[in-house]
């Protein structure tokens, strides 16, 4: 598949938020992978370093605390080969309720890759944070 339409941009990124929060790690992999046919890269977030490819997203979703955290997508724009979303994680860290505002870039490239920007700052005592700060590959 090439570069998805607005339409498919839109629904990959809703699909991504349902199968998060229903906790379905394999209906969350593959309804990005319906979509990117090419190399999936991500920066969760920008500044640590560069994820690449399935099996890092597979192992991204083990170190992440899913059955506490929900997403919402409080804005999206598709606009281009991009989507641009203002995002709302919703867990628990140490024990305590946070809220973690996020802005995300998509890009999607014409060859079916995608390279996946996450903006917000790390909650303090994470430990996908810790994860996410050391892994990349």
């Amino acid at each position: 598949m090439a570069k998805p339409s607005h339409d498919q941009m839109r629904a990959m990124i809703e699909r991504h938020v349902e199968n998060w929060n229903a906790g379905d790690k394999d209906a969350w992999l593959a309804g990005l992978q319906a979509v990117v046919t090419g190399d999936f890269t991500m920066e969760d977030p920008v500044g640590t370093p560069v994820k690449r490819g399935w099996a890092v997203m597979s192992e991204a979703w083990d170190n992440s605390p899913n059955a506490d955290w929900k997403l919402t997508i409080e804005k999206m724009i598709v606009c281009g080969n991009e989507t641009a979303m203002l995002m709302r994680s919703d867990g628990v860290v140490q024990g305590a309720p946070i809220a973690v505002e996020s802005l995300e870039t998509v890009q999607f490239g014409d060859d079916g890759s995608v390279h996946w920007k996450t903006y917000f700052d790390i909650p303090e005592g994470s430990e996908y944070g810790e994860w996410t700060s050391e892994t990349g590959g």
